[in-house]
């Protein structure tokens, strides 16, 4: 069975570089055997070579931590030389979790 979990992180206003929120979905009494999310990644923005302007990274990570549950990571980060400005994030991503009805183990 394929299940499709839509999320959404939102990573509040901040001064720091970069921060990762960690969301843990319990799946009983389906056993999770594969788990793939949408966004890979993204990483955009100006170079340090190209001037004093700013670069994003974002990026998501799936993986299955026992039979019963899934934990997905997202990472964002924002980097620049001068470029102090409060900010925050909003990402969408989804779970695709393969899974098997296994009530016992």
């Amino acid at each position: 069975m394929l299940n499709i979990i839509e999320d959404v992180v939102r990573f509040p206003e901040a001064l720091e570089k970069g921060r990762t929120i960690t969301r843990t979905y319990k799946t009983y009494p389906y056993q999770g055997y594969q788990a793939s999310c949408v966004i890979r990644g993204f990483d955009y923005g100006f170079s340090d070579d190209e001037g004093r302007f700013f670069r994003t990274t974002i990026n998501t990570d799936a993986q299955i931590v026992s039979p019963y549950e899934v934990e997905v990571k997202v990472n964002f980060g924002f980097r620049s030389r001068e470029f102090d400005k409060r900010t925050d994030a909003t990402i969408q991503y989804s779970l695709f979790l393969q899974q098997v009805y296994r009530p016992f183990l």
